[in-house]
């Protein structure tokens, strides 16, 4: 074999295991930063609940933790101030959730909207959120706006349903 042909036999192997390697390599690549891109939209959507909750710590009165206040209180004119704007952050911080994990096909993706969409349910469930949601919940994406006005219409089903049910006499 010359030297000649013994280049065209190592081209053409170098070309047939090559391609495919190659390909490999990129699905490969392009899934760690899917992968990455997902962690990411967690940790971002993780970081402003959090900062969420602190709020609800430092302002406990205006009722707007995912627990109501036993005793409710009568708020100031700067306390609904200040409760509006939790709202619309927590609202904010559901509607993302919602735009980017809802309807994905990922595992991360559904595994996280099962967590938010059972927020968004404890919420509902909420005197304080759904008063507050009559009077603010139109300033979301259209598709939110319906996938939380169905919630409330399920939950409130489910009180009816509850307090029709016998309870048994002691």
């Amino acid at each position: 074999m010359s030297l000649m042909e013994v280049m065209e036999l190592l081209a053409k192997i170098a070309t047939i295991l090559g391609i495919p390697l190659a390909i490999i390599l990129f699905v490969n690549e392009k899934s760690k930063e899917r992968r990455e891109r997902e962690y990411g939209t967690y940790d971002a959507l993780d970081d402003k609940y959090i900062d969420y909750l602190r709020l609800c710590m430092e302002n406990p009165e205006l009722d707007l933790y995912d627990i109501p206040l036993e005793k409710k209180i009568a708020l100031s004119p700067e306390q609904k101030i200040r409760q509006y704007a939790m709202f619309e952050i927590l609202v904010s911080l559901l509607e993302r959730a919602f735009l980017m994990y809802q309807d994905q096909s990922s595992t991360i993706k559904k595994t996280q909207w099962s967590g938010w969409d059972e927020y968004i349910h404890d919420y509902a469930r909420r005197e304080t959120f759904r008063n507050l949601w009559q009077t603010q919940g139109v300033e979301y994406d259209s598709d939110f706006i319906q996938y939380v006005n169905a919630i409330f219409e399920k939950v409130q089903s489910e009180t009816i349903a509850s307090s029709d049910t016998v309870q048994p006499v002691q």
